[in-house]
């Protein structure tokens, strides 16, 4: 959600900085991450921001209802049963895969330039971060994103950490986008059917 929607907290100056002056989206997102030395070499770059954007577009096909008018409607439904069929898929191979659980669900802040979260781990200003982010904590598929710390100011709750992404597609961008766009639009209908 963005600042300007009836009670959602204000950006601090380093969200701002790291976010922009785009819409933003508060969540509770699983998140996991590790120090990385450096991005990885442009093609296993492209193969994790392809797995990003079928991922993105795989929670858009879960996220939204099909509006087609009827003369579309057998075509969308090939398209909402590939995507299901992907994600299926998916899902498999990552089940099958031995893991480790890193992730914790937290309020995130976040858009298509960076997020911010509380943590008492707290990564060095600069440090380069290979995060494992869970847009559905409990659909088991992250999306894998880099990011490098801009911040981490002092809060109650231990430490705000903000980081800007780094080595996203215009693709993964513009899905992440959508994403916020469309929980952004959720937030604000259920802000005016509380108020």
């Amino acid at each position: 959600m963005s600042e300007d929607v009836e009670g959602a907290r204000p950006l601090a100056s380093e969200e701002r900085r790291v976010l922009g002056a785009q819409i933003f989206c508060d969540d509770e997102l699983g998140i996991g991450w590790e120090n990385a030395t450096a991005l990885p070499e442009p093609v296993a770059l492209n193969r994790i921001n392809g797995r990003n954007e079928t991922v993105l577009r795989a929670l858009a096909m879960l996220e939204e209802h099909d509006e087609s008018r009827s003369d579309d409607a057998e075509r969308a439904e090939l398209y909402r049963l590939e995507g299901k069929l992907n994600l299926a898929l998916e899902l498999l191979a990552e089940l099958v895969r031995e893991r480790q659980d890193r992730a914790l669900v937290l309020p995130v802040r976040f858009n298509s330039r960076g997020l911010c979260w509380n943590s008492s781990a707290v990564p060095e200003v600069g440090m380069l971060l290979n995060i494992e982010c869970y847009a559905l904590p409990a659909w088991p598929v992250p999306l894998r994103l880099y990011a490098r710390v801009a911040s981490a100011q002092a809060t109650e709750a231990g430490r705000r950490v903000c980081a800007e992404f780094e080595g996203l597609t215009s693709g993964v961008s513009e899905w992440l986008d959508k994403l916020v766009f469309r929980r952004h639009r959720r937030e604000v209908a259920l802000r005016r059917i509380r108020s």
